[in-house]
C-alpha cells in the first residue's frame, strides 16, 4: 500500500455509502408451472395442428348430423348405396355422383324415351341421358353368344331423380304421396276384393317425395348405405359414439392406472409383488374373451362394449406408472421432503406424479384412439353394438356390402379415424413435452 501514499485522497470522492442496493424488480409476472406449460405448447406447431383438427372433428361430431338435414336414421328405398357428391369438388370430377361401370350389354343402353317406366326391367336399363363418359365398344361372349359391351361413367343422382311406378300402395300412402306433390298423373285404382281397403299404381317423383325442391338440393355428401340412409349424418353421429366409448376408457384407465400403479411403485416390496402377480394374471385372460363374456351378460350395447375395454386396458398404464415411480422415489429432492416430514400422499402426488407427468399423459392420450381402433375389431368380429352407429360398425357395414364396389362406405369412416389416430398422437407429444418439468424454462 506504500507506493499509493503519493496519490491525493482528497481527489477522490465515496458514493452510494447511503444507499441500499437491491436487486432490480421483476417487470414482469412470474411465469407459473401450467402457463410455461401451455406457452411451450403454443411453440410447437404440430401439436397445435393436432389439436385444433381435434377440435374440428369434436364440433363436427356435435353438430354434424344436423346439418346435412337428412337425418341419420331415415331411409330412403330409392336412394339407396348412392355415392358421394360435394358440389365444389364435382366440378372438378372428383365426388361427381357418378359411379363406373365395366362391360356393360349396350343392349340395356336405351334413351329414356324408349322405355316405359312400368317394364320390369326398367331398373336395369341404363339411360344415355345419364351416361357422361363412354369407353370403346367391343365384343365378348356371353351365355354361348356374342354381345356388344361397353365401360362408362354413369350419372346416379340423374337416374334416380327419374319418376317411376310404385308398387301397389294403399289409400293412406297415395294421400301421403298426394300431399307432398310426388304424384305425377292420375292414379290408377286396383280393383281388389275387399273394395274398403282400395290400392293405387302411380307415377311417382322421387324428389318431391323425399322433400326435395330441386336437384340442386338432391346430393348426399358422404354418399347413402344400402337402405338410403345418409352417410354424412351418420358418420359424425358415429365419431361421437366412438369419442365417447374412447373418453370413457381413457378417464377410467387413467384413473384406476395412476392410482393402483402409484400405489405398487411407490411402497414396492410385498405390495409391490402382490399387486403385479394379481395384473399378469388378469392380463393373461384373452381380451377377446372377455369380451364376449361381457356383451353375451350385458348385451351389445355402449355401456358393455366399454367395460369391458377397461377391465384390462388399465394394465398398461399401472405398470408404466409404476416404473416412473421406481424412478423417482429416490431422488434427493423426495427423500428430503419426506425427512420434513411430507405424509406419502404429498410425496405421491406432488413430488412423484408430476415428474411423471409426461409419458402419463402421452399414453392416455393415446387411450381414446386405441379404444376406437379397439371398437372397430369388435364390430368386425361381429361382436360391436347392436343398435346405434359408431365408427367402427360403419367400417364393419361397409366391408361386408362391398369395398371395391361402394368404397366410398368405408373410405370416410376410415379418413375419420386416421385423422383422429394421428391427431391425437400429436396432441400427446405436445402435452407431454409441455408438461415436462424437466424441460420448464427451456427455449
Amino acid at each position: 500500500m506504500n507506493e499509493y501514499k503519493h496519490i491525493d485522497a482528497s481527489k477522490f470522492e465515496f458514493v452510494q455509502m447511503d444507499t441500499k442496493i437491491f436487486d432490480k424488480k421483476f417487470e414482469t409476472k412470474a411465469i407459473g408451472y401450467f402457463g410455461d406449460a401451455v406457452r411451450r405448447f403454443v411453440r410447437n406447431k404440430s401439436s397445435v395442428m393436432g389439436f385444433v383438427i381435434l377440435v374440428l372433428i369434436i364440433i363436427m361430431a356435435i353438430i354434424g348430423p344436423y346439418i346435412g338435414g337428412h337425418g341419420i336414421h331415415q331411409q330412403r328405398q330409392r336412394f339407396e348405396q348412392m355415392p358421394a357428391k360435394i358440389p365444389l369438388l364435382s366440378k372438378l370430377g372428383i365426388a361427381d355422383g357418378t359411379r363406373k361401370y365395366k362391360q356393360q350389354n349396350v343392349e340395356f343402353i336405351k334413351s329414356i324415351d324408349e322405355v316405359d317406366p312400368s317394364d320390369e326391367d326398367y331398373k336395369n336399363y341404363f339411360f344415355i341421358e345419364c351416361i357422361t363418359w363412354q369407353s370403346k365398344e367391343r365384343i365378348v361372349i356371353q351365355d354361348n353368344r356374342e354381345i356388344t359391351v361397353v365401360d362408362f361413367k354413369y350419372d346416379e343422382y340423374k337416374y334416380r331423380s327419374l319418376p317411376y311406378v310404385s308398387n301397389w300402395i294403399s289409400d293412406s300412402e297415395y294421400q301421403n304421396l298426394k300431399a307432398k306433390g310426388a304424384v305425377i298423373g292420375d292414379p290408377i285404382k286396383i280393383n281388389t276384393t275387399y273394395e274398403d281397403f282400395p290400392q293405387y299404381v302411380v307415377l311417382v317423383d322421387p324428389l318431391k317425395e323425399y322433400g326435395f325442391s330441386s336437384m340442386d338440393d338432391f346430393y348426399f355428401l358422404f354418399g347413402t348405405d344400402q337402405l338410403g340412409r345418409d352417410m354424412w349424418s351418420r358418420v359424425w353421429a358415429g365419431t361421437r359414439v366412438s369419442l365417447l366409448i374412447g373418453l370413457f376408457v381413457a378417464l377410467v384407465t387413467i384413473t384406476v392406472g395412476v392410482i393402483y400403479g402409484s400405489i405398487s411403485g411407490y411402497y414396492g416390496g410385498t405390495v409391490d409383488l402382490v399387486m403385479q402377480r394379481f395384473a399378469e394374471i388378469l392380463s393373461g385372460i384373452p381380451w377377446i374373451a372377455i369380451m364376449t363374456l361381457v356383451v353375451l351378460y350385458l348385451g351389445a350395447n355402449l355401456f358393455s362394449i366399454a367395460l369391458a375395454l377397461v377391465l384390462t386396458s388399465w394394465i398398461g398404464t399401472s405398470n408404466m406408472v409404476r416404473s416412473q415411480f421406481y424412478r423417482y422415489k429416490g431422488r434427493e429432492y423426495v427423500l428430503a421432503a419426506r425427512t420434513l416430514g411430507a405424509r406419502d400422499s404429498r410425496l405421491i402426488f406432488k413430488h412423484i406424479l408430476p415428474n411423471a407427468l409426461g409419458p402419463i399423459v402421452t399414453s392416455s392420450v393415446l387411450i381414446i384412439p386405441s379404444a376406437i381402433f379397439s371398437e372397430s375389431m369388435i364390430s368386425y368380429l361381429g361382436l360391436g353394438i347392436s343398435k346405434g352407429v359408431s365408427i367402427g360398425k360403419l367400417l364393419a357395414d361397409g366391408q361386408a356390402i362391398g369395398i371395391t364396389m361402394y368404397p366410398y362406405l368405408t373410405v370416410f369412416p376410415a379418413i375419420i379415424i386416421s385423422l383422429l389416430m394421428i391427431s391425437f398422437n400429436l396432441f400427446g407429444n405436445g402435452l407431454r413435452d409441455a408438461l415436462n418439468p424437466s424441460l420448464r424454462g427451456a427455449e
